[in-house]
C-alpha cells in the first residue's frame, strides 16, 4: 500500500458520497414529486439534491446554465425517491438528466476534488483537496507487527467570503466530510468489486460473477483468511462480511461459479448465507484488500481565510489520520547484498595465534632496535 493510493481512495470516498450523482431511468416531468432513478444507494431522506441534464453548457438550450434545486422527502426503494416539492421543468431521458446530491444548494462537482492542495483554486464552485503530510510507525508485536500512522490534510475552500451564507455553505460541508470519514473508522482502500449475475437465495452458497483474468485472480479458495483475502458479499439492502471461499468453478461458459462460507467448513461445517441478495438490488462480490486501517479519524478542524492566487477565499482544513498494520517477515532476506562470511571458532583460535606471534615479533624487534650499539 502506497501513500498515493490512499489519498486516491479518499478522493473516491468523497466523489461518491458527497457528489453522488445517479441517472434519472424514465422522464421527471412538471408537477410531478416522484422520480424514477437509476440507483438511490448514496441518498438519504432530507438530503437536497439538484436536477441537472447535458444541456447546462449548451447556450441555445432551455437548461443552459441552469439546474433544478429540490430536497428528498422519502428515498423509497433503489429506484424511486419523492421529492417534498414538485418538479418546475422536465428532466427527459434523451437529455441524459441526473441528480445530484448538493450542500446549501451549491455542488461540488468531482473535477474540483484535487489531489494535492494549489495555489490557485477555482473559487466559482466549491473545492477540496486532499494532501497526504506526514507517515510515521511504530513496532506493535514480534514477529513483525509495524503500527503505520498516515496523516493527511483535507481542505474544503468555499465562495462568497464576504457574506454570511457562504460562511454557512462552507461549514455544512465541514459538517458533511468530517462524518463521512468518521463514519467510515475501518476505511477500506483498496478493495476489489465485480457485480453478481445472479440472484443469491437465502440459506445457500452460492455466487455467480463474470468469468474474467481479474475475477480469477481476486477470488480463490481461502479456507484461513489471511488480511488479503477478506470477502464480502452487499447490495442496496444490506451485508455479510468476511467470507470464506471454498471452492470455484470456471466451466468455460463466462461465469465462475464460486461457493463462500461464513466458517471454516472444516473446522465449523458449512454456514450459509443469511439473507437474499438481488442483482435488481445491484449485489457486488467484493475482495477487501490491504490496507485495513484499524483506527481512523478526523480528529482536528481548524477555519480560515486564505489567498488562493489573486483571491481570499475561506477555507477549512481537516486534520485526518488512519493506522494500519504492516506485517514484516523476519528473518529478513537481503536483496542482492553480500552476506558476510561466517565465523568459525576454529577461525577465531588462527586469528588469535596469528596476532600473537606477530605482536611477538613486533615487541623482539623493537627491542633490538632500541639498544643500540
Amino acid at each position: 500500500m502506497s501513500v498515493e493510493q490512499i489519498i486516491t481512495g479518499m478522493i473516491d470516498l468523497i466523489d461518491k458520497n458527497l457528489v453522488a450523482r445517479s441517472n434519472v431511468f424514465s422522464d421527471a416531468l412538471t408537477g410531478q414529486t416522484l422520480v424514477n432513478v437509476e440507483d438511490s444507494f448514496h441518498f438519504d431522506d432530507g438530503q437536497e439534491i439538484i436536477l441537472i441534464d447535458y444541456d447546462y453548457n449548451v447556450e441555445s438550450a432551455p437548461h443552459y446554465q441552469n439546474f433544478e434545486y429540490s430536497r428528498i422527502k422519502e428515498v423509497n426503494n433503489t429506484h424511486w425517491i419523492t421529492l417534498y416539492q414538485a418538479l418546475e421543468s422536465d428532466w427527459l431521458l434523451s437529455k441524459h438528466a441526473f441528480i445530484q446530491k448538493t450542500i446549501g444548494a451549491t455542488p461540488l462537482y468531482t473535477d474540483r476534488i484535487f489531489y494535492g492542495d494549489r495555489d490557485v483554486i477555482p473559487t466559482e464552485d466549491m473545492a477540496i483537496t486532499v494532501e497526504p503530510q506526514n507517515l510515521s510507525n511504530e513496532w506493535l508485536y514480534i514477529h513483525g507487527g509495524l503500527s503505520e500512522e498516515y496523516r493527511v490534510s483535507i481542505m474544503i475552500y468555499g465562495k462568497n467570503i464576504e457574506t454570511e451564507n457562504g460562511m454557512k455553505i462552507l461549514n455544512k460541508y465541514t459538517d458533511a466530510v468530517y462524518d463521512l470519514f468518521n463514519e467510515n473508522i475501518h476505511i477500506h482502500i483498496n478493495d476489489y468489486n465485480t457485480p453478481v449475475l445472479a440472484n443469491v437465495a437465502a440459506n445457500t452458497n452460492s455466487i455467480v460473477i463474470a468469468d474474467n483474468a481479474d475475477n480469477r485472480e481476486n477470488f480463490q479458495v481461502s479456507y484461513s483468511i489471511p488480511d488479503d483475502q477478506i470477502y464480502e458479499i452487499q447490495d442496496n439492502y444490506g451485508n455479510e462480511i468476511d467470507l470464506y471461499i471454498t471452492s470455484v468453478s470456471t466451466p468455460g461458459d463466462g461465469y465462475m461459479y464460486i461457493t463462500v462460507n461464513k466458517t471454516d467448513p472444516v473446522l465449523f461445517g458449512i454456514a450459509p448465507l443469511n439473507r437474499t441478495y438481488s442483482i435488481g438490488e445491484y449485489a457486488t462480490f467484493i475482495k477487501h484488500g490491504n490496507p485495513y486501517f484499524y483506527d481512523s479519524r478526523i480528529d482536528n478542524v481548524e477555519f480560515a481565510t486564505t489567498q488562493k492566487g489573486s483571491a481570499y477565499v475561506r477555507v477549512a482544513k481537516l486534520s485526518w489520520f488512519g493506522k494500519t498494520i504492516k506485517e514484516h517477515k523476519f528473518p529478513q532476506k537481503s536483496l542482492k547484498v553480500p552476506g558476510f562470511n561466517q565465523v568459525t571458532p576454529a577461525d577465531l583460535i588462527s586469528s588469535s595465534s596469528s596476532s600473537s606471534s606477530s605482536s611477538s615479533s613486533s615487541s623482539s624487534s623493537s627491542s633490538s632496535s632500541s639498544s643500540g650499539p
